[in-house]
């Protein structure tokens, strides 16, 4: 199973008929766009999207219709070859900004929990609220739903050498103190100036068989590509 993450920042680099036709070439089974608007990926069977930023009205400072020339935005969105398994409300504190969903694997069942922590980087009250929302929509979520997949751009390296790669050293502590909570391994954390990532249950660590980028920064957006590759063991 390959699953992928990348932040286009709304397709404004280089649009989104090249975005498209860059993912066909792929084959990953679960993708998650952040800063997102919704491209035709036909080799994906189902998509779901957060709830939409507003249209026409400045919404946390900016007005993303005029931002983007009329195209809608969707802070995040999963591409999936599997269909969710139910419609569990998973009551998250912010629907634009994050999205959960359970998916039946080959593999398990897994709730995919696709978010961005820093929607504005730096900027506050913003990066702190989606900092405390992500660490309470995930504990919440892994009372019922132990097998947890976090994804998404959390605007972070976990790398200690690459401190100016994340919002806050408060952020990152915060994050890792999160992961090691709920019983969760940093499948990306090794992929060197990379701050979008995949958190796996440790459970399923073993699975892992690479961690890498599939699109360096600056093709599409300020962001790098990553995915990782989990098989069933012999």
């Amino acid at each position: 199973m390959k699953i992928a993450t990348l932040n286009i920042d709304w397709a404004r680099k280089t649009g989104a008929k090249n975005i498209e036709l860059f993912i066909a070439e792929k084959d990953f089974d679960i993708l998650v766009l952040t800063e997102a608007i919704d491209l035709e990926l036909n080799c994906f069977k189902f998509k779901y999207l957060s709830d939409q930023i507003p249209e026409n009205v400045e919404y946390e400072g900016l007005n993303y219709t005029t931002y983007l020339g009329g195209k809608k935005a969707y802070r995040t969105i999963i591409y999936s070859k599997y269909p969710k398994i139910n419609n569990t409300d998973f009551q998250l504190k912010d629907n634009r900004t994050s999205l959960a969903v359970e998916f039946s694997t080959e593999l398990g069942n897994f709730v995919f929990y696709a978010t961005i922590i820093g929607t504005q980087y730096k900027k506050l009250p913003n990066a702190k609220d989606e900092l405390y929302n992500c660490i309470e929509d995930c504990e919440r979520i892994y009372l019922s739903h132990k097998n947890l997949i976090v994804i998404g751009d959390l605007n972070t390296s976990f790398l200690p050498s690459e401190k100016s790669y994340s919002i806050s050293s408060a952020t990152t502590i915060a994050l890792e103190s999160l992961f090691q909570k709920l019983n969760l391994f940093n499948a990306t954390k090794q992929i060197e100036q990379n701050i979008d990532h995949i958190i796996i249950p440790e459970n399923i660590n073993n699975l892992l068989i690479e961690s890498k980028e599939f699109i360096p920064e600056n093709i599409f957006s300020d962001h790098k590509g990553v995915f990782i590759t989990l098989t069933h063991t012999s």
